[in-house]
This record gives C-alpha cells, structure tokens and sequence, in this order.
C-alpha cells in the first residue's frame, strides 16, 4: 500500500473563504497533495508536500475529513520505492532511465521471476489535444509495487498571508503558479481532483 495526502488550504478574503490551488506547467489546476515517505506521520508529510508545492509553512491543520481507499486496474501500480529501471528482469541488471520515485504510477505488463515490465509515460494535458512529454520502460522488482492506495484529506488555514498568487520552482523543476480562488469558481482539477471537493460540503467554511 501507498499513502497519500491531499491539503484543502482555506483563507478569509473579506467574509468569502477562497482555496489554494496550483498550476502545472504541464498538467493543469491541481491541489496540494503528494505521497508519505517511509515511517513519516501523516501530518509531517502534509506540511512538507504543502510547503515543496506552494512555499507556505505557517498552517494550521483544522481537522482530518476523511479517509479513501482505491485500487488501480490490473494495468497499473504504484512505486513504493525510489529506484531506476532494470534492464531486464534480474538483481544483476543494469539500471537505467530518471530515478523514478516512491509514489510514482506506472502501466504494467507482463511479470518473469519476481519482476514486472512498467512503462511509465508523462503527457503534457495543458493543451486541447494531450501530447506525450517523454516516457521511459523497464523492469522494476514486484515486491515495489502496489496496487493500493490510501488518501487521507486535511482542511487547513493559513496564518497571514496576503498575496493573491505567486509562482515556486518545486522541487522537480517545475514553476508552480500558486493562487486562491473563490469556492464558486474552482476551474476544473487535473486527475479527478474535483471530485474530492465533496470532503468540503459538511464544512462550515464561512466560520473559519
């Protein structure tokens, strides 16, 4: 199993609370979320993946809303270690390709001794018609893979901060353009996103 979390930030603008979402370069309106690390609590990786995404440190965690598990197709998984690609499927091998990292989700195909053959692919889906950025394939150990993922939800607030949007250089490389919106005009979330924005319906946000 792989966990997850994902950070609803909320401010006052006036009496009308607002959300921080973020741009992808390549991938769209997103919240701030991303993968726990081995053996760190849940809330120490809210914060870190809050702060990689959107440079912001001074939050205050209102309360956990919920818990959600899911299970990708039998044409998918899910890394649970940060590795490189084996050329072919023994300990022997010769790695090549980026490090992919823990979290990473990869297609699958056919499995020999222990091994899985993956391919992972990253699209640029800013644009009307997807374009296919680069991809790289290989085999990576079974044992590393999952096919269980396990979300947990936050709802924060931030301690004094005015800006209305900004830009961070994440740790990937990307420049992440960061900006509050107000809750009736979320634009529509990459990856399913915008039906996690159900978590928000039993939340009195106006007394925040």
């Amino acid at each position: 199993m792989i966990e997850k979390v994902i950070a609803f930030i909320i401010r006052k603008k006036g009496q009308h609370p607002q959300l921080l979402i973020f741009k992808h370069p390549a991938n769209g309106f997103q919240l701030p979320a991303g993968t726990v690390e081995e053996n760190e609590q849940l809330e120490v990786a809210l914060r870190r993946e809050i702060a990689e995404e959107t440079g912001l440190t001074n939050l205050k965690i209102m309360q956990k809303l919920g818990e959600q598990t899911i299970f990708l197709d039998q044409k998918q998984a899910v890394l649970t270690q940060t590795l490189r690609f084996f050329s072919w499927p023994a300990q022997a091998a010769k790695r090549h390709g980026p490090l992919c990292t823990r979290g990473l989700k990869v297609n699958t195909f056919e499995r020999k001794v222990g091994f899985t053959r993956v391919r992972y692919e990253e699209f640029d889906t800013s644009k009307e018609s997807q374009t296919l950025l680069w991809n790289s394939e290989g085999w990576l150990p079974s044992e590393f893979l999952t096919r269980e993922v396990k979300r947990y939800f936050y709802i924060l607030t931030v301690v004094d901060e005015d800006r209305d949007n900004w830009k961070i250089l994440s740790d990937f490389g990307h420049t992440f353009e960061c900006q509050w919106v107000d809750l009736d005009a979320i634009p529509d979330l990459s990856w399913g996103q915008s039906e996690w924005l159900t978590y928000l319906d039993d939340i009195d946000l106006e007394s925040i």
